[in-house]
């Protein structure tokens, strides 16, 4: 039954990416420094993001513990999808969307606890944590990560935005790492010895600890009057956010205990 679940982990990811990708975008155009052209690329982005979520959603299986909150689960993906859509043609028509985009991503991220209190792990609260932590780390990097392309060609732009977005990954990074200990605390450390141990090694080592490393080079980079380093870095900090989220969230419902 747990490895029937494992598909939910392709969903999470997307929602997850998608809904925390979102909520950095919107909060920092609330703030501003990002350019329309930066902002009208992320929402066609979030679009097909988001119709990924929608076939994803639609072809999950049935009769598993994690299925047991579908309805409400596919209503906030078919809001949130709806929330994208609009978000994109408020950017393509240029009208306010800052609010909309913040709207739409606590819409995603209810989503993920929706599943989190579906089951699947010993603690329902770690789980949602873990799961609202891992799509505020994903949004972020990648945010980041694609906003470093726009200083190639936009030098006089300022780094603050893209600092921001890196304070925000560190702090998160350090938080799940944080959240871990408690998990392995409360809940038990059999996921670092046995069959499992090298996916949770996985999970801390890459996806939380070298992480955070990256993040403080990308900021020490960005200093510099070019921030290409600093992107460089956030490529790397994507995949290993990615890799580490994915192991987690993998461990969750093989062992049950969500780290």
């Amino acid at each position: 039954m747990q490895i029937e679940a494992l598909p939910f982990v392709n969903w999470i990811f997307w929602t997850a990416l998608s809904s925390g990708t979102l909520l950095v975008v919107g909060v920092t155009e609330v703030v501003g420094g990002t350019t329309r052209g930066y902002r009208l690329f992320m929402a066609w982005l979030l679009a097909v993001f988001a119709a990924v979520l929608v076939v994803s959603d639609l072809n999950l299986p049935l009769g598993v513990e994690a299925a047991s909150t579908a309805d409400l689960r596919r209503l906030l993906v078919i809001g949130f999808a709806a929330g994208c859509i609009a978000y994109l043609a408020a950017s393509i028509a240029d009208r306010p969307r800052s609010w909309l985009a913040v709207a739409t991503a606590v819409v995603g991220l209810l989503a993920l606890v929706v599943l989190a209190a579906a089951g699947g792990s010993e603690s329902t609260p770690l789980f949602a944590s873990q799961l609202v932590l891992g799509a505020l780390a994903l949004g972020a990097v990648n945010a980041a990560m694609l906003l470093g392309h726009w200083y190639l060609v936009t030098p006089k732009l300022s780094p603050a935005p893209l600092r921001r977005m890196m304070w925000l990954l560190g702090g998160v990074l350090v938080v799940q790492g944080l959240v871990f200990g408690v998990a392995l605390a409360a809940v038990g450390g059999g996921a670092l010895d046995g069959g499992l141990a090298w996916l949770a090694w996985l999970r801390l080592g890459a996806g939380i600890l070298l992480p955070i490393v990256v993040t403080a080079l990308a900021l020490l980079a960005s200093r510099a009057a070019s921030l290409q380093a600093s992107t460089g870095l956030l490529y790397i900090g994507l995949a290993l956010v990615m890799a580490g989220s994915i192991a987690g969230w993998s461990i969750t419902y093989l062992s049950g205990v969500p780290v």
